[in-house]
């Protein structure tokens, strides 16, 4: 879960609250696949082959692999990144709702929302989370009661 959240911990704070006036994006290094295969390497050299360490610490780069699958088909100078350039494309060109415009007429984009939303309902329906009992569990987890 991790991996699939960590070009966004790590990308937003920098590109779109420290630095915004010089990246103006919260698409940055960690997303892109140089990022991807550097934490592939780090795990592949610091966990032994076939330990329990390198099977629980390879979720963090197959995580960030599917982030970016699911994220960059809106941006391939990103991605590809330092091979197509060393700028990063802005986003923040406009105002807030001329992003939004912008990714609502991208059918990929709101394929990905649709999909996931639609997810989120089953995972809820499927994990009765509309039970205070279990929500709780969840909370005090971090585990889905499924």
């Amino acid at each position: 879960a991790l991996g699939a959240v960590l070009p966004d911990l790590i990308d937003k704070p920098i590109g779109s609250i420290l630095f915004t006036d010089y990246f103006d994006t919260g698409r940055i290094y960690a997303h892109t696949l140089l990022f991807a295969v550097v934490i592939l390497f780090g795990v592949m050299i610091l966990t032994r082959r076939g330990s329990a360490a390198r099977k629980r610490w390879m979720a963090l780069p197959i995580g960030v692999f599917f982030h970016l699958l699911l994220d960059m088909p809106v941006d391939a100078e990103t991605l590809w990144w330092p091979v197509l350039g060393l700028e990063f494309p802005s986003f923040a060109e406009g105002a807030l709702v001329d992003l939004i415009a912008y990714l609502l007429r991208s059918p990929w984009v709101v394929l990905q929302e649709v999909l996931g939303l639609a997810y989120l309902v089953a995972l809820y329906r499927k994990a009765q989370l509309g039970d205070p009992e279990r929500r709780r569990d969840l909370v005090g987890t971090g585990r889905l009661p499924v």
